[in-house]
């Protein structure tokens, strides 16, 4: 989540699901244009959004096997209610947005007043909700200047419900409310003192005078905490310093489906991500019961926010001193040894994507396909578009819809093996307060990099996405490629619906145009880009190398191009291919219709 922004943010309804892949052609350019082309008649009430007005999802998946989408309260002109929307599918192609939110207007008391807000306009972002002992915890943040403008706070709470659906009470109080909750907690021998996981403040609270409650709060979570050096700065570090308290999210073996365990002194934990912008993306420890922060010095739990004991509230893995890294997930691969770093980054109407790192260690260093590393220092802060693999970011096929501002991205494991990886997108073609909800699934090469299937994932009693075997001959045609570019140039563009240019990050903030090569039966590239391709025996495993550009591996498959305009036929043969051992840039393409 973008810092300041959020409290004003708005979209717009603009989803109903392709209803089938490879049905009549006029059914699917139906679904199509609903989501794409018609979007702004879906104006209505939460319920019939579906997919729509879906910021930051956090997607999950349930023992009966329906997903959620629990997502940033975010709509056009502030419609809907507050505290986390929720959408299921049993496909992950249509979705259902319900009524109501997570939260239920079941705000903790303290977590409003660290970050004033008032029952009336409270608000939260970028949740993340597992399931354990039979119960939901969903975790939400939110970072406000609220109490003093550029000043901001922040803070993330757990809350509990027994329901997939909600309300999830503040965790002091949920047992007194759900006698099913009160239950469980009692036969796991877990009570709650207060709610709050950790919390950020630009000051320091004990110098409050004028109230005293505050001023006990004490916070080591400061604007003058330098997150790289573990040490209080002389003066406020601005927005350098601090781990801003929002986006949490588990790290998680997506091979098992399950959290990565840590032992902590003795003690079971699971790791914990937060942060954004500032000082940079945290990694901190919770009791893998309670979800209770742990002191890492002595494994003991803390009864309080983490941010009241000294190291407890994290370390840095990532980003540091301003630059826009947020939204960030550690995955781990148990079958290739590496943890991996997604991160969004930059301005989230203008220039925003998604970068990854890889490292054998959950702390770090995280480094892209290029050999930088994501953990920044001062120099490398200003320059951080540069930095992070950019598995999906803007682009433009030829002829057809397409997209910028991806991120607020998930990734989950499926009950049936697939890895799933979900973000919002705003589009080329729509006014920038549109945001979709879009789904892909993701793969690892031979050489251990992550890769996305860059047409949104469908499936239907006919066709779900598999990798299978190829021949030479089904993948020989003409292909629209994005070959990715990374920098930090600035440039004055001009985005669509937007009446005055906006400077940006030219390689983020303007579309990559696609360029054609053909591939041919016999292994050779050629058009705006040369050199070879080849097969693997497995029918599936696909590398291309292109003169002057890189070596690059990844998997060649079946897929439905969701963004072709009408008219087209939407099946087509994909490939999505990365380097990752000279340029860390990533090349994907779509076969063109015949």
């Amino acid at each position: 989540m973008n810092n300041l922004v959020r409290t004003g943010l708005v979209t717009v309804f603009a989803c109903s699901l392709i209803s089938t892949a490879f049905a009549a052609k006029n059914d699917v350019d139906k679904a199509v244009l609903t989501k794409y082309a018609n979007a702004s008649s879906f104006n209505g009430s939460q319920d019939v959004w579906g997919p729509l007005n879906c910021h930051d999802p956090k997607l999950f998946q349930d023992d009966d096997g329906t997903y959620y989408v629990y997502s940033t309260d975010a709509a056009i002109g502030g419609a809907g209610q507050k505290g986390i929307q929720i959408r299921t599918s049993k496909d992950l192609v249509h979705w259902q947005s319900l009524s109501k939110s997570a939260i239920q207007r079941k705000w903790d008391k303290d977590w409003l007043k660290w970050v004033n807000f008032n029952m009336a306009q409270a608000s939260t972002w970028a949740p993340t909700v597992i399931k354990q002992n039979g119960l939901y915890y969903l975790i939400h943040g939110i970072i406000t200047d609220s109490r003093s403008p550029g000043n901001p706070d922040a803070a993330i709470a757990l809350t509990i419900s027994s329901s997939p659906t909600g309300p999830f009470w503040p965790a002091a109080q949920a047992a007194a409310k759900d006698p099913k909750i009160a239950e469980t907690l009692k036969n796991l021998g877990v009570t709650y003192k207060q709610s709050n996981i950790v919390r950020y403040t630009w000051y320091d609270r004990t110098w409050d005078s004028d109230d005293k409650s505050i001023a006990e709060q004490y916070c080591y979570n400061l604007a003058n905490y330098d997150t790289h050096t573990g040490q209080e700065a002389d003066t406020a570090g601005g927005w350098a310093y601090g781990f801003g308290g929002i986006d949490p999210e588990f790290v998680t073996d997506v091979v098992t489906g399950k959290n990565v365990e840590y032992t902590i002194r003795g003690r079971k934990c699971w790791g914990l991500t937060y942060g954004s912008w500032k000082g940079g993306i945290a990694l901190m420890y919770v009791d893998a019961v309670s979800l209770k922060p742990v002191n890492t010095t002595d494994g003991k739990e803390i009864d309080e926010p983490a941010d009241t004991v000294p190291g407890a509230f994290g370390i840095a893995i990532a980003g540091g001193y301003g630059a826009a890294y947020e939204g960030a997930q550690v995955i781990y691969n148990s079958e290739n040894g590496y943890y991996y770093c997604f991160v969004s980054m930059g301005s989230l109407d203008w220039d925003y994507r998604v970068g990854v790192g890889r490292s054998k260690q959950v702390t770090g260093p995280f480094i892209d396909g290029s050999g930088k590393s994501m953990y920044l220092d001062a120099m490398d802060a200003s320059n951080y578009h540069e930095i992070g693999s950019k598995i999906i970011g803007s682009h433009s096929l030829e002829k057809e819809f397409n997209f910028r501002c991806q991120g607020g991205q998930s990734i989950m494991r499926s009950n049936d093996g697939k890895i799933l990886f979900a973000c919002h997108a705003r589009t080329n073609f729509l006014p920038g307060y549109f945001f979709f909800l879009q789904v892909h699934q993701l793969f690892f090469t031979d050489d251990g990099w992550p890769v996305l299937n860059q047409n949104e994932y469908y499936e239907d009693k006919n066709f779900t996405e598999k990798l299978v075997p190829l021949t030479a001959d089904d993948i020989a045609g003409n292909y629209d490629t994005i070959l990715t570019v990374r920098g930090s140039d600035a440039k004055d563009y001009k985005p669509f619906g937007q009446n005055d240019p906006v400077t940006v990050v030219a390689a983020d903030g303007i579309p990559t145009e696609s360029k054609m090569i053909s591939l041919s039966a016999d292994g050779k590239v050629s058009g705006a880009y040369n050199g070879t391709w080849a097969l693997s025996s497995d029918g599936y495993t696909f590398t291309i190398s292109l003169d002057g550009s890189g070596t690059f591996r990844g998997y060649v498959l079946n897929a439905v191009d969701w963004a072709r305009k009408k008219g087209k036929n939407r099946q087509t043969i994909t490939f999505t291919t990365i380097d990752g051992e000279k340029t860390g840039e990533y090349f994907w393409g779509n076969k063109r219709e015949k």
